[in-house]
């Protein structure tokens, strides 16, 4: 997929301007609060994605009530413009062309993958953090899986009206709390198979790059936990009879749901377990390292997505020299995907990496300015 135009109207601090955009990787400077990652920001919204710094919409509006994103690109099926728009009143609405469309027929003409310095938590953060990396994986290499996690996420929330009902004395209808339950197990069921799918094809690709990454590297490994799973069951049983296996935790812990009001069995309780030779990767793994894992995991999570779907998804990283050895950086321009758009925002000077991209775009005060080919990229 390539991005070849981006405009906005009242987001963040970016000019309506049309900001153009050139194949192969566009490096893009400035110094700090200019706007650069509002327009990756922008990019990842208009592509069906959520705020990578987990931002709240209303705090993307510069008035707090309304922004619009549009965006030209194009992939297999021919040129396409796609735009977002978000008000406090209506919400998101994604229109394809002048029809509206959803966000998951948008994730699916649109792949992307985006590299933050936020993304270290994928090692070291909360689980909610790699809950989302993996349901952002399914969708990418699935897009029509996402009507499977809002039927999950829809289950969810009922039973858990429920249960917060229960927890404060009042009454509900008889058999409501048993249907919402076998919801969640049904879909909940179907929610961690499709989770495991995505993540067998995205560990083949992990591997491979942990490998090329040196020996500290290749014997990192991942592994999905499953909240309420047997400690001695294999993924792959807990894959066949998943829907038995959520039945009964929610059985023995319904007692404890009531007191406490929310559900405590399922994906939403799930996690990514990362370990290097059998212990803790948060444990052992210097901050360098951490954010270089998290780095080889977005180029895993790009060709697993490449892979499945046959359209190279746009890749994007945000400060992507920060907090990394010059060695490191080097070697994270050898591993980009070979993405027809590659976006790469820098504090550094332009002249440190211009002889490694195809152009360069300078932000200042919310403006995205050509400043063209430095030298010719190196072969």
């Amino acid at each position: 997929m390539q991005l070849s135009q981006l405009s906005t109207q009242g987001f963040r601090n970016l000019s309506s301007d049309p900001v153009s955009f050139g194949t192969g990787v566009t490096l893009i400077t400035g110094e700090n609060a200019q706007g650069k990652t509002n327009l990756l920001e922008a990019v990842a919204l208009v592509c069906g994605q959520r705020s990578f710094r987990g931002a709240p919409a209303s705090a993307m509006a510069n008035d707090g009530e309304r922004f619009s994103i549009c965006a030209s690109l194009e992939h297999r099926a021919g040129a396409e413009r796609i735009a977002l728009t978000w008000s406090r009143e209506s919400g998101r609405a994604f229109y394809r062309g002048e029809k509206a469309a959803g966000f998951r027929e948008i994730s699916g003409i649109c792949p992307a993958v985006f590299l933050s310095p936020e993304h270290r938590e994928l090692v070291g953060g909360p689980p909610a953090v790699r809950r989302r990396f993996l349901d952002r994986l399914v969708l990418g290499w699935k897009p029509a899986a996402g009507d499977d996690q809002a039927r999950y996420a829809t289950a969810l929330k009922e039973r858990n009206v429920l249960l917060s009902r229960l927890r404060h004395g009042r009454a509900v209808a008889e058999g409501e709390l048993e249907a919402w339950t076998e919801e969640l197990c049904a879909a909940g069921s179907i929610l961690r198979r499709h989770r495991r799918a995505a993540l067998s094809i995205w560990e083949r690709e992990f591997a491979d790059l942990a490998r090329q990454a040196g020996d500290e590297y290749a014997t990192i490994h991942a592994r999905y936990a499953a909240e309420g799973s047997s400690p001695d069951t294999s993924d792959d049983d807990n894959a066949v009879d998943g829907y038995k296996e959520l039945r009964e935790a929610c059985e023995r812990l319904r007692a404890l749901e009531k007191r406490r009001g929310y559900s405590l069995a399922g994906p939403h309780r799930d996690d990514l377990v990362w370990t290097r030779r059998g212990k803790a990767l948060s444990a052992q793994a210097s901050a360098g390292e951490i954010l270089r894992t998290a780095a080889l995991a977005k180029l895993a999570e790009w060709s697993a997505v490449a892979k499945a779907t046959e359209e190279p998804p746009l890749f994007a990283a945000d400060d992507f020299d920060a907090g990394l050895s010059a060695g490191w950086a080097e070697e994270l321009f050898d591993a980009l995907p070979p993405a027809t758009t590659v976006l790469l925002t820098t504090s550094s000077s332009a002249a440190r990496w211009g002889r490694r991209v195809h152009g360069v775009l300078e932000v200042t005060g919310g403006a995205a300015r050509t400043r063209g080919i430095l030298r010719a990229v190196e072969a």
